[in-house]
Parts: C-alpha cells; sequence; structure tokens
C-alpha cells in the first residue's frame, strides 16, 4: 500500500521542529557574544579611566621618610693644641740646641749657660678693646712685660725670638694677641745690654693659676720657661 502524502500541516510542523531549535541556539549564542563583547569593552574603558585617573592624581608617596628640621647649632670654638716645647727653625737641626736653660715661676728669674737672662718684669689681666688685627673687645686678655739681658759675650740675634702661652691641665695653648702696646722683640742685642717686650696672650682669669710661658730666642739655646700661677 503506498502511504499517503504528507499534508500541508505536517510539513509546516515539521519544518518548525527543526528550524526553531536551531535558531534558538543561534539567538542564545549571539547573546552571549554580544555580552562578552560588552563586558570587554566596559573593562577596558574602565582600566582605561583608571589609568588615565592614576596618571592624572599626583602622587603623594615620593619613597622619602619624614623628617624633622634640624635646629640650628652654633658652631664650636676651634680647639687649641698644646704648644710644642721648641720651635723648629729651617736649617737649623735640633742638634744645635747646646745652651742650656734654668727656668722657674713667674718671680723668678731664668738663665741660659752661656749668662743671658730673662726675667716677667711685670703680668698683668685685663680685657681686650677690641683696637688690635682682628681682637674682639672684651676678652680676657694677659700681659706679660719681659726683660731680657745679654749677659754674653757676644751680641745676640733677637729677631727669631718665639714666646708662647698654655694655660690649664691640657694643656691648652693661649691665642696671641695684638694690640698698639704690643712690642715684639727684635734687632741685635750687644754684649751687657738690655731688651723689653711686651706679649699679651689670651688668657681667662680663672686658669692663671696654671700658665706657662716659654720664650724661645733661637735655633741655638733651649727655651727658658716660666710656670705656675701669674702674679696678676
Amino acid at each position: 500500500m503506498t502511504a499517503p502524502a504528507p499534508t500541508r500541516r505536517s510539513r509546516r510542523d515539521l519544518l518548525l521542529r527543526r528550524v526553531l531549535p536551531a535558531l534558538a541556539v543561534l539567538v542564545v549564542a549571539a547573546v552571549v557574544v554580544f555580552l562578552v563583547l560588552r563586558g570587554g569593552d566596559d573593562g577596558s574603558g574602565n582600566a582605561a579611566a583608571a589609568s588615565s585617573t592614576s596618571a592624572a592624581a599626583p602622587s603623594t608617596d615620593l619613597g622619602l621618610e619624614p623628617t624633622e628640621s634640624s635646629p640650628s647649632v652654633s658652631p664650636s670654638p676651634a680647639t687649641e693644641a698644646p704648644a710644642p716645647t721648641v720651635v723648629s727653625r729651617p736649617g737649623v737641626p735640633e742638634a744645635s740646641r747646646t745652651v742650656q736653660a734654668t727656668n722657674g715661676d713667674f718671680a723668678a728669674t731664668a738663665s741660659w749657660s752661656d749668662g743671658a737672662t730673662i726675667r716677667v718684669a711685670e703680668a698683668h689681666q685685663q680685657v681686650t678693646s677690641g683696637t688690635g688685627p682682628g681682637e674682639l673687645a672684651g676678652q680676657p686678655q694677659t700681659v706679660f712685660n719681659l726683660e731680657l739681658v745679654n749677659g754674653t759675650d757676644k751680641p745676640l740675634d733677637l729677631n727669631t725670638v718665639v714666646v708662647q702661652a698654655t694655660y690649664g691641665s691640657g694643656p691648652t695653648q693661649a691665642s696671641p694677641i695684638y694690640d698698639q702696646k704690643s712690642v715684639d722683640f727684635g734687632g741685635t742685642l750687644a754684649p751687657g745690654d738690655t731688651a723689653t717686650a711686651v706679649y699679651s696672650f689670651a688668657i681667662p682669669a680663672d686658669q692663671l693659676g696654671k700658665v706657662t710661658l716659654s720664650v724661645d730666642v733661637d735655633g741655638f739655646r733651649f727655651p727658658a720657661v716660666f710656670s705656675g700661677a701669674v702674679p696678676a
């Protein structure tokens, strides 16, 4: 028996059963693709916006630790070095010093073995007037009046005399002070003659109990040294 030919309605039902599922799959796929693309655009946009915001906003963290301003500190005075016992003179070896010195306190007379003598004729304490080169007014100043007698039989060259002073237990070398009354030893002192000089040093008044004053005349005699309390 021959099967009956399908009617128009049965053919339409068959078409719907086959096509509709395929269309549904295509629609779902299209929706998924649309959502994925839209989400990617939004993420890129957000990332770009965030990057732009980060670039525009100034950074406050520069990797530096916060520090407080250091208080201003007054420079400390330079440390004074101890005075040398002898003065080195160019061209004069140390072995040339053969004339011995007899030292004493500020009330005594120091003498050399060849007959020359020196003493502190006067010492007094005052404050600076500020008239000398680099001198500040009102600073402590110890003034020494020295008297040197050439008791030798030869002229004595006084052009290289070096006078130094120290004070305290350190000891601390006292800075020399030059004012209008300062007078250095100089010239040539004939046998039997006397030379005077005035030297000043910055020695605090409360340090006058322990002072050393050395007079180094030349490279051939040891320095004469006065030590003890200054009768100022």
